[in-house]
């Protein structure tokens, strides 16, 4: 029996192509491989986020070209975080000494998504201050604070009236 049997169990899965086997290896693994970046270079957020897509990218080709096929000499969790490593290299990354441990604990998704609302919510408060006064309010009222559309209107209305 392998030693990595669960992995090549989970390697058949994704080997079939479901959208359902990839879309939980990818959530599973998202939270340590953004975390071990995230420690162990000076990359931001952005850069290891757009990182673990390209490595998901390899992945996926290996996986369904059956270069990538039991048995397996390591886990696929391992395999992931190599992938990275050497395209963290190719794409001008410097870290020379990594960390042996590969992160077990993953950050629970609503963590990772209440840190994607801020950066949204940051941005969007950035392209609204590029904006003129009048647009701002409305889409402010609208947007931010839950107007209606009706309730806007009126405002409107009254403060464009004096």
């Amino acid at each position: 029996m392998s030693k990595y049997a669960r992995d090549e169990d989970r390697l058949r899965e994704l080997a079939l192509g479901g959208d359902t086997a990839w879309r939980a290896f990818y959530d599973d693994l998202r939270s340590p491989f953004r975390l071990f970046f995230l420690k162990h270079t000076s990359w931001s957020n952005d850069q290891v986020t757009s990182l673990y897509q390209d490595v998901m990218v390899v992945l996926h080709r290996k996986v369904t070209s059956g270069d990538l096929a039991a048995p397996l000499r390591s886990s696929l969790r391992t395999y992931l975080f190599g992938v990275g490593k050497m395209l963290y290299r190719k794409q001008g990354g410097t870290q020379n000494r990594w960390e042996e441990e590969i992160p077990e604990v993953a950050v629970p998704a609503s963590v990772e998504d209440r840190i994607a609302e801020q950066e949204r919510a940051a941005w969007v408060r950035d392209l609204l201050n590029r904006m003129d006064g009048k647009c701002r309010e409305i889409l402010e009222m609208v947007y931010l604070r839950g107007f209606s559309m009706e309730a806007v209107a009126e405002d409107l209305q009254r403060s464009g009236a004096g």
